[in-house]
């Protein structure tokens, strides 16, 4: 018989870190939003992928996922003021009316991504007493507000990152 030996134990090890350590913080969404977010960050870039061909219309350029999601980024927003918070990289958002940046939803949901003053896009999350918005800098990470099989929390860095892959400000 292979494996562990009777009577013996494994002594078990710890990690320190080296290093300051900051808490993510978790915040639960709907599943819907859940699988947009999943299917957008793990779609394949590859070139050739019809997904990975931008439509363009007179206002905005548009991406989509057959059955999956659309990526839809407008040719002309405004950027959003915001208040800083003590966590880096999550900005209250003051402004009544929010121009987006991009939008990414499919027939159930959308996630909307704003422009901050200093040219850096952001995710907004609204919840009804406010607006925030979490740019790569947030430790935030999103988990589906009911359990879905083989679910992960899925950072906001991931999904900005792969926001980059499709559009770049200049």
């Amino acid at each position: 018989m292979m494996g562990q030996v009777q009577g013996v134990s494994t002594p078990l090890i710890t990690v320190q870190t080296r290093t300051r350590i900051e808490k993510v913080r978790i915040i639960r969404i709907p599943k819907i939003q859940y699988r947009i977010i999943r299917s957008f960050t793990e779609s394949s870039l590859k070139a050739s992928y019809p997904w990975r061909v931008a439509q363009e219309t007179p206002v905005s350029f548009i991406w989509r996922k057959e059955g999956k999601w659309l990526l839809e980024v407008y040719k002309r927003f405004e950027p959003v003021n915001f208040e800083e918070l003590p966590v880096k990289g999550i900005y209250k958002i003051i402004d009544t009316t929010i121009s987006p940046i991009a939008v990414l939803k499919s027939k159930a949901g959308e996630i909307l991504f704003v422009l901050l003053p200093r040219s850096e896009v952001a995710i907004l999350h609204t919840t009804p007493k406010v607006h925030l918005a979490f740019t790569t800098q947030a430790p935030i990470a999103f988990i589906p507000k009911t359990p879905i099989p083989f679910s992960r929390p899925i950072m906001v860095y991931e999904v900005l990152d792969t926001l980059t892959e499709y559009i770049e400000l200049s």
